[in-house]
């Protein structure tokens, strides 16, 4: 282990490396894993907060308490890299079974199922950027070659709040904002009145295929399941990682 990558943090803390399913890929230092200390007695005081809990900020608190990497700041980082943490954290303190209630699409009635956390997998990447950071990609309906980034956790709450804030005449445009955040060049023009214009005649078929491109390439842990309920009807879900994560191991 580097000694110098130690500098700063308490010797008789136990921690471990994390490495970040983005690769990278998001941030300008080029951040590929972080140093995770592991669970303590402690933490079980934010876990069965009352006020965190009801404020939603459990999760936030717990990662800023036990990221150790000097120079990082929890909140920039990405969704994904926070959740490879959230299951390191898990995995380390009690163990890699995830036990779930799932309903029974035909019945209606909930079953048990249990995931093993230890087996969740990173998407595979391996799309190069260009100098920029900027990935390809081509709008076919347009014929028109555009470049686009990765958004930032940052940038995604920016999305969030003109939404919530939103007191124009109809719906928040969050559909071509989100575009214009994305799109970095089009046809090698980084103008963003250029980009602007090029999303407002977009046709609806290239925004829906670039926007589901971008979610299946993006970085990632896979967290996509399907299982079969009692009455043979295949289920499909997705692993949240809000306090309930945590939650089975409350009141021990």
């Amino acid at each position: 282990m580097d000694n110098k990558s130690n500098v700063g943090i308490d010797p008789t803390i136990a921690y471990d490396v994390v490495e970040l399913p983005s690769r990278g890929i998001y941030y300008t230092s080029g951040l590929k894993s972080v140093k995770v200390a592991y669970l303590t007695a402690a933490d079980e005081n934010i876990l069965s907060a009352a006020n965190l809990v009801a404020s939603g900020k459990v999760i936030e608190e717990l990662l800023r308490r036990k990221v150790l990497t000097k120079d990082v700041d929890v909140s920039d980082l990405v969704l994904e890299d926070q959740q490879a943490i959230l299951i390191f954290l898990r995995n380390t303190a009690f163990g890699s079974e995830l036990k779930l209630k799932l309903k029974d699409p035909q019945t209606n009635e909930s079953f048990d199922h249990s995931v093993d956390l230890s087996e969740l997998t990173y998407k595979e990447f391996d799309i190069q950027p260009d100098e920029n950071g900027e990935y390809p990609h081509y709008m076919e309906k347009s014929k028109i070659n555009i470049t686009f980034k990765f958004l930032t956790k940052k940038e995604e709450d920016e999305l969030s709040e003109i939404e919530k804030s939103w007191n124009g005449i109809g719906t928040a445009p969050i559909v071509t904002k989100r575009l214009e955040k994305l799109i970095q060049s089009v046809e090698g023009n980084k103008d963003p009145m250029n980009t602007r214009n090029f999303i407002d005649r977009l046709p609806i078929l290239d925004s829906q295929n670039f926007r589901k491109y971008y979610n299946k390439i993006k970085p990632g842990v896979d967290l996509r399941h399907e299982v079969n309920a009692p009455s043979g009807e295949k289920v499909r879900f997705t692993i949240d990682f809000g306090v309930e994560f945590f939650r089975p191991f409350y009141g021990i």
